[in-house]
């Protein structure tokens, strides 16, 4: 018995250290073909097999695209509608999110955003979401997916000249509300927030245009929020080197802060950190060849990857491409989705009826921008479900609830679908 436990204990230590084995401690510097605009205060995501850069300080609506196939960049036709800086791109279902961004760059009173905006990467379109809340609109927020809904917390809503705040919101873009949730424990913007498990981790940033001007107070304590409780709390263990702006990934089950800037005058930051919620401690990791602040950083296959940023404390730009541990990126092509539904729908006169209507041939969602009647008798006709700025999944039926006023036969009208930036789908309606 003490011998099969031995030869247990000897397989599982074998088998760790193969598995830690496997994670290298080092930066691979791309020196990929750099066609592409140098920036900061940007984003950069991932979107299927391709990753996409775009907003930040220069030609902030231009979007750059990276083919880790070719390893090669182009840019994409339609240019984004703002000048979006200061944000954190999350991509999902499809599309690419900019949710608490500013969208001027006139320093240091940058405007918020105020509506909801996503890119469809497949069709390369954009399109116009729901409106932000007035009082709860703000740029330099992080924002993280859980569980299909989206969380937005932090931000500044007046740039760089104060305004920084501690507000935590849920955007539920299936169902198109706002809930306004308790504010985290610290005031915060020039960040990114992650999620580990069932918990939100909002570390890093700064008070911009606080007490310290407009690079300071620096924000140390790391908040974390337990979805499963939906209770804030703070770490033990601070952030070991303040800073803001810094890239944000979660690696191995670890949540790595990279780069970042601080109060003083000079280079940015090339220190990499990294905190184990198991062991509730914060280590060193191998530094970027880099210094960067203002980009965002990928998870892709066995890597991360990191692009552009300013190389200095306040403006500047670079490009420089760098993964840590493996530069093996992986994604699934995107392909668009369609609505399918009936050419024509016979309602009896004075009643109502339920239309199916379905998400399919692709593997993206659909984003539902407005669903109207139009036509000459569109007066006789009354949507009763709101479905307007809406997300479906993809292979997802739902249902339009419809309903004629009259009790005239023959009366006609069109229900008109608008979904993802430029597609329609029509249903004729008929009384009978």
């Amino acid at each position: 018995m003490k011998i099969r436990l031995l030869v247990i204990l000897l397989c599982l230590i074998l088998v760790s250290c193969k598995s830690n084995a496997q994670i290298k401690d080092q930066w691979i510097d791309k020196n990929e073909d750099e066609n592409y605009t140098a920036r900061h205060e940007c984003s950069f995501v991932q979107a299927g097999d391709k990753f996409i850069m775009f907003g930040g300080r220069e030609s902030a609506p231009k979007l750059d695209i990276y083919d880790f196939q070719s390893n090669s960049w182009t840019t994409a036709k339609n240019k984004a509608p703002k000048e979006f800086n200061h944000f954190q791109a999350t991509f999902y279902k499809g599309f690419i999110w900019v949710i608490g961004s500013f969208k001027t760059n006139n320093f240091p009173r940058e405007l918020p955003e105020e509506n909801v905006w996503l890119y469809y990467p497949v069709n390369d379109v954009w399109i116009k979401g729901p409106e932000i809340p007035e009082k709860r609109r703000r740029g330099g927020a992080g924002l993280v997916i859980y569980k299909d809904k989206f969380y937005l917390v932090g931000g500044n809503t007046i740039g760089h000249d104060g305004g920084y705040v501690n507000w935590f919101d849920e955007y539920d873009p299936v169902n198109n509300t706002w809930k306004i949730l308790e504010n985290a424990s610290q005031a915060r913007d020039h960040f990114s927030a992650a999620v580990i498990g069932n918990k939100l981790y909002a570390v890093a940033g700064r008070h911009s245009g606080g007490e310290g001007g407009v690079f300071g107070p620096l924000v140390s304590v790391v908040d974390v929020y337990n979805f499963n409780t939906k209770t804030w709390s703070v770490l033990k263990n601070n952030i070991p080197t303040p800073r803001a702006a810094p890239g944000v990934a979660v690696f191995n089950n670890e949540l790595l802060v990279m780069g970042g800037e601080g109060e003083e005058k000079g280079p940015a930051y090339k220190i990499v950190e990294a905190y184990n919620p198991k062991t509730n401690k914060w280590t060193n990791k191998a530094s970027m060849h880099y210094p960067r602040h203002g980009t965002q950083a990928i998870l892709s296959g066995e890597g991360i990857y990191i692009a552009a940023g300013s190389p200095k404390r306040g403006g500047g730009r670079q490009l420089n491409m760098e993964v840590y541990n493996v530069d093996n990126p992986n994604g699934t092509p995107l392909t668009a989705s369609y609505l399918t539904a009936p050419e024509k729908v016979q309602i009896s006169k004075g009643s109502s009826i339920e239309i199916k209507v379905k998400n399919e041939g692709g593997n993206t969602g659909s984003f539902i921008t407005s669903v109207q009647i139009a036509g000459v008798d569109a007066n006789a006709f009354k949507i009763e479900s709101n479905h307007n700025h809406t997300l479906i999944d993809s292979n997802i039926e739902f249902r339009i609830k419809v309903s004629h006023l009259t009790k005239v036969i023959g009366e006609t009208a069109d229900l008109e679908i608008n979904y993802n930036g430029n597609a329609k789908k029509i249903i004729n309606l008929v009384s009978h």
